[in-house]
Order: structure tokens, then sequence, then C-alpha cells
């Protein structure tokens, strides 16, 4: 227990102890104490008597209060304790040192306390690693002492004891220390009586450790350790402990921190709203690091990352949290806070292996509506991570321009990625409780942690069967300010959001929605629940409200080949003032507009496989491009599912054809029908040639550099208007069009090739009947031409730009396709 206890103190004014006659027969007495002090003073009156200790408080507000405490018979001792309030020293004084206690009989004592010395505010006004300096208010002329105890766990804070500093006025310069030491600083001061008690200020040396907390404890604050603490309970709005005996009970308004405990998995920092009349049990609430530090500053470059957190913090912190085996009123040796640490790298990484080996990485069963109905499984994978600095300020140590204030720069965010597989038969709602996921920012003096509480919830609509659906992001926020006393708050935040999707694996497509977030708590005890941990930083954070659905619709040929996902970060997060500055109200909270939104992650939607809703690439130097020609660039028209690679439309042969619907439709037995209208424009080109609109309209157009004097380009035009629709307004049109200029016409004429120009009853030696099957073709297709060749003269070496295109006429259905053969475009 690292604590600045007056009482743990010789108040060399105080009686000697009594001796008390063994017990006596007979119920107890009790005994009344009426304790008077200056308003907003608290008072700690300790009753020793032959059997028992008891104590007898006062709180800070008013100026009096009567106690009545039960008490054995027999003489007890009445010794009022040492407080400080305000920065100012008061001592009590009883109306009778001892007081006779008799069966049955109510006894009564007044003590009265009173400021001791002029002395105030003992304050730390720079720390560094070798050095302390100190200031005071006095009057010219008092008389004080500053002794300096170096708190290695073999000594105490004794104001009679240590090394005497050299005083200057109102000031004084220690140096020669080491860093991250702990440092007791106790000054009296000559009174006409003696010397008055002393009073304690206890600092902290940074050790320039990423972990380790520069800082100066205010008077009275007990920083206990494990061997301190009894037991421990939360009560939904603060938490009771029990002390062991040792310690000295702490006054009311007393801020004291508790370590990690199996209860108190984040610690606890609160201050005593009420004292035990036997001087052990203590009702905290939670409080701010103003309450129990005149200074605190922590630096926090990178917080560690690396695999899940679930668990791991608790673990490592309970590894290194104190436990130097001494009396109440000692912190860890700098050797056994190093061999502490060197126990919790260990335990954090053990506690971050189970879970990663548990529902980290191993896919999870996931509670569903109706479950008999649905498998859906979830792999979860979540990481803490960023940055963290704070500073928490009474008295403008180290040049902070703003008294009694706090200062705040961090980026906190949590690494996620979430894997769902699903195969269900009906629309589903599933959810799932993760762990809490934690990171320990500093274990000592005070645990101060970032704890992550998600929960998922999963929806999925229709029949669907998928694998690999999910995304990996990078979801946090950062946040930068100051809260002033006098200069009121300033803060501003922005979001940290980058995400990658997961590529999917689907046999029957589907819609799935998958959002996985929940509460963020930055602080002082964060990760200890039920116990009014107010939120430093905190609020909603949500890594992930992603959706994912089919691209195409159904019955697209392309339906279960592409996924569009979508991913948004949702933030709601808050910075409240009293976790930091302690007294101040709970409701003065800080929201910066850029944390209360959601945001998409760049780059969503993303259609998956990637580029899965745009037309295929060509690879014209292995397929569509002959000999004689170089290619200088190309390009599709249309969408994805109107282009693709096939065989069936020449016999023998694979071709790249343009479809006017759905090219996956276009192929297959004549008895499917093709027949898609896709609501896209047709193509102006075309429509001048059939002289009515189009609709629907697929292209692609290279341009290509010929070595010989002779273009030629081998197609096939086929489609789904024959026979019936010949002669009709529903002409479906087609074009080879070099620079500008169709050479796709019917051989032996100039007539463009059409559904009305080539059929049965029209150039039929170049017609195909396919409603029943030709050898060697497999198209659904009820019609197509032989494999046509239009050729056109070139100059070798000059650039040509060659565009072939189909559309549908007059309306959008009845689907046509051309199909432009393997190495079909060449020159000789």
């Amino acid at each position: 227990m690292l604590a600045v206890l007056t009482s743990l103190l010789v108040v060399l004014s105080l009686p000697p102890s009594v001796a008390v006659a063994g017990p006596s027969a007979g119920p107890p007495g009790t005994l009344a104490v009426s304790i008077r002090t200056p308003n907003g003073v608290p008072a700690s009156v300790l009753l020793v008597g032959s059997r028992e200790r008891s104590v007898a408080s006062k709180a800070a507000a008013g100026t009096s209060s009567t106690v009545t405490v039960p008490t054995a018979p027999g003489t007890v001792r009445v010794e009022p304790q040492p407080v400080v309030s305000a920065g100012r020293l008061y001592v009590g004084t009883a109306a009778r040192p001892t007081v006779t206690v008799r069966s049955g009989v109510a006894a009564t004592v007044a003590v009265t306390y009173a400021a001791a010395g002029v002395v105030r505010d003992l304050h730390v006004t720079d720390v560094g690693p070798s050095s302390v300096a100190l200031a005071w208010t006095a009057p010219a002329g008092t008389t004080v002492k500053v002794r300096r105890v170096l708190l290695d766990g073999t000594s105490a804070p004794n104001g009679g004891q240590g090394t005497l500093l050299v005083t200057r006025g109102v000031t004084a310069v220690d140096e020669g220390l080491e860093p991250g030491r702990q440092y007791a600083y106790s000054l009296t001061e000559r009174v006409a009586q003696g010397w008055t008690p002393p009073v304690t200020v206890v600092v902290g040396t940074p050790s320039g450790a990423a972990d380790d907390a520069t800082f100066v404890a205010s008077p009275g604050t007990l920083l206990a350790t494990a061997q301190d603490v009894v037991s421990a309970a939360t009560t939904g709005d603060g938490v009771t402990v029990v002390l062991a005996d040792q310690v000295t009970t702490p006054a009311p308004g007393t801020a004291v921190v508790l370590p990690v405990s199996d209860v108190l998995p984040g610690g606890f920092l609160g201050t005593v709203q009420e004292v035990g009349t036997d001087g052990r049990r203590l009702r905290l609430a939670a409080g701010g690091l103003a309450d129990a530090f005149d200074y605190y500053a922590l630096d926090v470059p990178d917080i560690a990352g690396g695999g899940d957190d679930g668990g791991g913090v608790a673990a490592a912190a309970a590894a290194a949290a104190p436990s130097s085996g001494q009396s109440g009123g000692q912190p860890p040796s700098r050797e056994q806070r190093e061999e502490a640490a060197a126990r919790a790298a260990p335990a954090a990484a053990a506690a971050g292996a189970q879970v990663a080996a548990g529902a980290a990485v191993a896919a999870v069963g996931v509670d569903c509506d109706d479950a008999s109905e649905a498998s859906v499984e979830f792999s979860p994978s979540v990481s803490l991570g960023g940055r963290f600095s704070a500073r928490v300020d009474k008295y403008r140590v180290l040049g902070v321009d703003v008294p009694t204030g706090a200062s705040l720069d961090m980026e906190l965010y949590a690494d996620v990625t979430a894997a769902v597989a699903v195969a269900t038969s009906r629309t589903v709602t599933c959810g799932l409780d993760l762990p809490d996921y934690e990171r320990s920012l500093s274990a000592y003096p005070v645990p101060l942690a970032f704890v992550f509480t998600p929960t998922v919830e999963i929806t999925v609509t229709g029949e669907v069967r998928i694998r690999d659906i999910g995304v990996s992001a990078r979801a946090g926020f950062r946040v930068a300010g100051h809260f002033g006393a006098t200069s009121g708050s300033s803060f501003t935040g922005s979001p940290v959001h980058h995400a990658t999707p997961l590529t999917p694996v689907a046999e029957a497509n589907g819609e799935v929605r998958l959002e996985l977030g929940g509460d963020v708590l930055v602080g002082p005890g964060a990760a200890s629940e039920d116990a009014g941990v107010v939120a430093g930083v905190g609020g909603e954070l949500k890594p992930l409200d992603a959706s994912f659905r089919p691209e195409f619709s159904v019955g697209h040929g392309r339906f279960d080949a592409c996924v569009e996902a979508s991913a948004a970060l949702t933030l709601g997060v808050h910075v409240t003032a009293k976790a930091w500055l302690g007294s101040w109200s709970a409701s003065r909270t800080v929201s910066p507009e850029a944390l209360q939104r959601t945001f998409q992650y760049p780059g969503s939607p993303w259609h998956l496989p990637s580029g899965c809703d745009e037309a295929p690439a060509v690879d014209p130097g292995t397929t569509l491009l002959g000999p004689g020609v170089t290619k200088v660039g190309d390009s599709v028209g249309g969408s994805a599912d109107q282009w693709g690679h096939v065989e069936g439309f020449v016999p023998g042969q694979k071709t790249w054809v343009l479809s006017t619907g759905v090219m996956a439709h276009a192929v297959g037995a004549p008895g499917d029908f093709a027949s898609t209208g896709l609501g896209a424009p047709g193509d102006e080109m075309l429509s001048a040639m059939s002289g009515r609109p189009t609709y629907d309209a697929a292209y692609y157009q290279v341009t290509l550099v010929p070595t010989g004097d002779t273009l030629h380009v081998r197609y096939v035009f086929a489609s789904e208007e024959y026979p019936e629709y010949v002669g009709s307004p529903f002409n479906d049109v087609m074009g080879v069009f070099v620079d500008g200029v169709n050479c796709a016409t019917v051989p032996g004429t100039s007539t463009p090739v059409s559904v009305n120009t080539v059929n049965p009853w029209s150039h039929a030696d170049h017609y195909v009947d396919n409603q029943n099957g030709a050898a060697g073709y497999a198209t659904s297709m009820d019609g197509l031409t032989v494999p046509l060749t239009c050729s056109v003269p070139v100059t070798p070496g000059q650039p040509v730009t060659v565009r072939i295109a189909a559309a549908d006429s007059s309306d959008s259905i009845l689907d046509s396709a051309v199909a432009l053969v393997d190495g079909g475009i060449w020159t000789d």
C-alpha cells in the first residue's frame, strides 16, 4: 500500500499507550463520539479498547456529527487521526484521551478538529527521472522540515525518518534520485507545542517504460496492495471493501485505489463514502484520477497488439500487481515490479493464446431463432491496439498551463476479422455474445485499461449456402483535447476505419446481414463490471455493420457468382470529465460530432470476387486476336453478364460472345429460352442501321496496328427471334465497324446481317436452323449464321479501330448475340 497516510507518521504530541485491564463480563456499552470540524473537513477518530478497535468518522459536509459505537466494557483510548483537507492539515483533540465504558451504559466523548500550523498546499512543481521539486504556501519565517524516504518495501514514510532536504523559503529541490522509484516527501511545521504531524506526498519518478506512469499521489491517498485487501464486492454503483488490520483507516472523502483481483479484474479507483465502525469496511464510489493524484502522466506510444485480447488483461494485470509481502503502506520495490512485469508477459500471452485457440480462430455455432432450419457458423478474431497519452494536473506540474485540468490524446481501435458460413433454407436471425476484449494501458499505480464488449447479430434472408463471407477491418477513433477548471473543455475526434472484404464461396447466393459491436470503455477500473465505473472515454463502437447480397437478380446466369458487400463503422463515443478530474459531475461529457456518426469504409461497396460486376477482361494476345495485329487498347461495353468466353457457337472452337441478355442463357440446348430485358441502353450506330430504337446493347472495341493490308473479322450472329419474328419490327441487329464503317454484311451484298436478312427464307445458305439442335452447336438460340468473315483493306502500320456490337431492336426481349471466334481478328 503506497499511502500518504498521516496516521502512519509519528505524532509527537499524542499521549503514550495506556495499559488496559482484561475483558469484563456483561453486555457491551456504547460510546457516542461527538465530532466537530470546520465546514468541509472530514474526520476519523480511532477508538482502541482492550478487545477491539473501532472507528468513528465524519464526512466532509457540515461541521458536526455524532457517531455511536457499540463498545466492550473497559477503558477505550480516543485517538483522533490527522487529516488533510483542501491542502490544509487538521488535527483533533479529544476532551478526554481515555473513556471508561461500562456494560449497558452509554458513554460520551467530544473531539474537536482545528487547523494545525500555517503551512498549506504541499505539492510537487516538477518531477524528472532523477529530481523532484516541491513547494508549499506559508508566511515568511515559518520553520519547516522536509524529509525524503525511498519506498522500497523496507521503510515507512515516517516524518521522523529519512533524508532531510535543504529548504529555500517555501521550496525544496531533491536531486540524485533513481528513475522508476517511489519517494515519500513529508513536511512538518514547528508550532508552539512542538512539531505538527507530517503532511506527505508520494512521487513516482518516470522510468521511461511505455506503461509506467509518472505520478504524485495526493496527501491521504491509499494505494492498496493485494495484502491490504481482505475482500471486495461490487454493489452496482461502487465497491465495498474490507481492509486488513495493518491498514490505517482512511477518512471519508479519501481516494482509495484497489488492485486487480478476481472480483475487480480492472482494479478500482474510488473515494470513501462511508466507514464502518470496525474501521475495516469501506463503501467506495467510483472516482477519477484527480481524486487520487495531484499529477498523473502516462504515455503509451503503442498499445500492444497481436492475437486476441479476451481475458488477457486481467491475467496480465494480476501478474503485474504488487505482491511485496509488506505490511500496509509499502509499495513494491523496483526489482519486485520488474519481476512482476516479467511474469505478466507470459500470462497475457497465455491468456490470449487460450482465446485464440477457442472462439478467436475456430468457427463457433451461433444461436438462431430456428436452429432446426439453419446452420450458421461464425469465426471471429478481435484484438485491440492504438496509442494513449493522458495528463491530469492540479498544480501546473511540468509547465502545464491549465491548473486542475486533464488532457487526452489517443487513438484506439479494434482489429476485427469476422467470417460467416451459412446453410439455411429460410430466413433466420442469430446472435452471439463474444468475450470482453481488453488491453491494459498501465497496471500501476492505478489500473488503466481499454475494454471492448461486443455482441454479434447475423440475419440471413432466403435459401442461402455460402461460406467465407465477411470482412477484416480496423475500426476505432482518435480523440484529443482537454478539460480545464477555468477554460472549460475542447475536444476533436476522427474515425479510424480501414477494411478488406473476404472472398465468399457461394453455392446458393442470398442476403446476409452481419453486425458486430458493443460498448467501449477507457479509463481507471475499466474492466471491473458492476462497480459504477465512469467511462473516461466510452460509448458505442460497432466495427462492422455489413451486408452481403447477390449482385444479380434471381435467374441471372451469374446469380451465384457475384456478391455485393458493403460495410460501415458506427461510433457513439464521448469523453467524461469525472473519470479524469474526479469531483466533476459524471454528466459533464463531451461528444465530438465526428465521433457520433456512421462511416462507410473506403472502397465499400465491393463486388466479390473482385470485378465480378464488370464485363470480363479479354486477353486478345492469347485468344481473340490472331496473326498480323498488335493491340493498342480495348474496352467492353454492357454489363458483366453480357460477355463471356464459351464453346458452342462454332463447332470445335471457343468464341467470345456478346449477348443482348444474359450470356449464360445463350449457352445450352435449343429447348432453353434466352430472353432477358436488362433495361440497358441501345447503340446509336445499330439503331441507325435498323431504323428502329435498340436496347440492351453490348460491344467490344479494340484499337490495333495491322502488319498486313487486309483485316479480317470472323463472327457468328445468333438470335432467339428466329424463326417466328423474321420480317417483323423485332429485327435484332449486329455490326462489325472498322473505323466506323460496318463490314458485317451478307456475303456478296452490302446488306447488314440481321434477323430479317439471314434466315430460312433469305440467304438461307448462310443460316443454321437450331430449333431441334444442329450438329456441333451448343446454344439455346433457335437460329444463327454460319461463321462469316468480313474483310477490309487497311494500311500496314496505321492504327485501326474495330467495334463489334449487337442489340435488341424495337424491344428488349428475345435475346440475340454475336460470337467472335478465337483468333478471329487478323490481317494478311
